[in-house]
């Protein structure tokens, strides 16, 4: 497996499959998609080789943020901060509660969805709210543990980046220039990363892939030989932004193990109940949370849905609505016998039942990375 950081040299774009029309303003989407990344690897290779990529990565973990030594994650969507301060200090974490002990308060009331039997409640004194933002692994560690978020375990979106508006022309594409008669004007809010953030990612190849094997890239040592040779630049984005690279060899499950000190296996009985974090977005076919075989889904916490989409020369235009990276499930066993669970993980469909369930995923995939989650088991890891 290889690391890859990203030094941007300039703005950077990445779409969000959300449609748009003439004189719309274009707002890049944020955290980038998983697919974005894996693309950039690929093209490259495709370049330089000229073979079919479309199977040759086995998996992409990330993007994620890298400011200085630390590496940021996600920020679970059920940490809170205090209402109406555009600068968060403080911060709260809401939990499933038993709504017997709650008298002004049920959840019947709202508009849950059904598959979800209690929402996250914070039942302290403070006013709180969701806001966006990035964790650190010390933070992260701590959210793990029970233990008090701090300021410097946070990197809101504006610590991050800004936001920078530029005009585009729509473009003819098969003349590669202005004209026809779809000629617009449009907005684009582009991305400026702020100084020393960088983002990270990881990527696992397929070297069962007879391409790889065709063009010389058949083991990991030769395919980190033909990344190290310059022009270390890649090209990402939707505007095909040129990035510089650093790679090295690192395993991002071992990795994240290590720093975070969650076990490689969780072994769980009936009725045991896990917490499930996605550290990338989360796509399922239905649009809704989705039914993991042997669970039951017995509380959430998410933000409104995204949209993410891929633009395939084979499969065409797809889009679909996604849970935002840092979406959180409480999740309870419903299997009588004693399983076993990998950490990390991905949640992965199950075409002939039309359902998912943890484990790697195989073959090719239209949104490669997505799905990515860590887990806990509750009461302990």
């Amino acid at each position: 497996m290889i690391k890859v950081t990203l030094t941007p040299y300039d703005v950077l774009f990445f779409g969000s499959g959300r449609p748009f029309n003439r004189g719309d303003v274009v707002v890049s989407a944020f955290p980038p998609h998983p697919n974005t990344f894996a693309s950039a690897i690929c093209s490259k290779i495709y370049q330089f080789k000229n073979i079919d990529i479309s199977g040759i990565l086995k998996s992409v973990y990330g993007p994620f943020i890298s400011k200085g030594d630390k590496i940021y994650f996600p920020k679970p969507q059920n940490i809170y901060g205090e209402k109406k301060k555009k600068e968060k200090d403080k911060f709260f974490t809401v939990k499933p509660i038993d709504e017997s002990k709650l008298n002004l308060f049920k959840s019947d009331n709202t508009n849950k969805p059904n598959v979800i039997k209690n929402l996250p409640v914070y039942s302290g004194d403070e006013e709180v709210e969701q806001f966006e933002g990035f964790i650190s692994t010390d933070g992260l560690k701590k959210w793990l543990d029970n233990q008090e978020i701090k300021k410097e375990d946070i990197l809101q979106y504006k610590d991050i980046f800004e936001n920078e508006p530029r005009i585009g022309i729509k473009v003819e594409p098969s003349l590669y220039s202005v004209g026809g008669r779809e000629d617009a004007l449009y907005r684009i809010e582009f991305l400026r990363l702020k100084e020393d953030i960088k983002f990270v990612f990881w990527v696992e190849f397929d070297f069962s892939n007879g391409e790889l094997k065709k063009c010389g890239l058949d083991d990991e040592e030769k395919i980190f030989e033909f990344f190290s040779n310059e022009p270390k630049v890649l090209k990402l984005g939707g505007e095909m932004k040129n990035v510089s690279y650093e790679i090295q060899k690192n395993d991002f499950k071992e990795w994240i193990r290590n720093e975070l000190k969650v076990p490689e296996k969780i072994e769980l009985k009936r009725k045991d109940r896990i917490l499930v974090l996605f550290l990338t977005y989360g796509v399922f076919d239905v649009g809704k949370l989705p039914q993991i075989n042997g669970f039951e889904i017995y509380s959430a916490c998410f933000g409104s849905y995204e949209i993410i989409g891929i633009n395939s020369a084979k499969l065409g235009r797809k889009t679909k609505r996604a849970f935002a990276p840092g979406t959180v499930l409480w999740l309870e066993s419903q299997i009588d016998k004693t399983i076993i669970i990998n950490n990390p993980n991905f949640l992965c469909k199950n075409e002939s039942q039309n359902d998912y369930y943890f484990n790697e995923p195989k073959g090719k995939q239209e949104f490669i990375g997505t799905n990515l989650v860590l887990i806990k088991k509750e009461g302990g890891q």
